[in-house]
């Protein structure tokens, strides 16, 4: 998969073979709407408030298809779930679960958090680092927020993250997951 934050609460998301914009009204002034949505196949408007929801610590991911099933049916589509305000779950067949969590902290989970990629959007990214890697314990945590914000994360938990790794994503940027 692969991840590109615009600043604000917008991302650019290639996962499963699609490609996944969530909250293109509230990209900064600098990019270009249409240049944002071109190609997309899943538009998630404001944030996810209106996806359907879902019920995170009994979910689990979809399991991977077979080839016989990978053709072009909608086994093979992302979808795209709500865990409670500002929680957003991507599954994709054969690719590890993706959340978004914009300024809260993660729901109570299942087991399948541990495989998870988790992007933290917002304030108090120490924090909610902190609390992330005490209770799910994801294998991949991003930061999407101030500079200032990144910095005093890395440099508090940088070293104290067993099992987690960390990274901070730039707006612009694309990073693979």
């Amino acid at each position: 998969m692969k991840l590109t934050w615009f600043g604000n609460s917008t991302f650019r998301i290639h996962i499963g073979g699609q490609i996944v914009i969530i909250d293109a009204e509230g990209a900064p002034a600098s990019v270009q709407s249409h240049e944002l949505t071109s190609g997309a196949d899943l538009l998630i408007p404001d944030f996810g408030h209106a996806l359907a929801e879902m019920e995170p610590s009994s979910w689990a991911p979809r399991k991977p298809l077979r080839l016989l099933d990978t053709l072009e049916g909608p086994e093979g589509r992302v979808e795209a779930r709500k865990a409670g305000e500002g929680c957003i779950v991507l599954d994709a067949p054969d690719e590890a679960p993706l959340v978004f969590l914009h300024d809260v902290d993660a729901p109570v989970v299942g087991r399948w958090a541990e495989q998870a990629v988790v992007v933290l959007v917002g304030t108090h990214l120490r924090e909610r680092t902190e609390r992330l890697h005490n209770g799910a314990c994801p294998r991949l945590a991003a930061l999407a927020g101030g500079s200032a914000e990144v910095d005093a994360t890395f440099e508090h938990l940088g070293n104290q993250l067993s099992g987690m790794g960390l990274i901070a994503l730039e707006p612009g940027l694309a990073v693979e997951a």
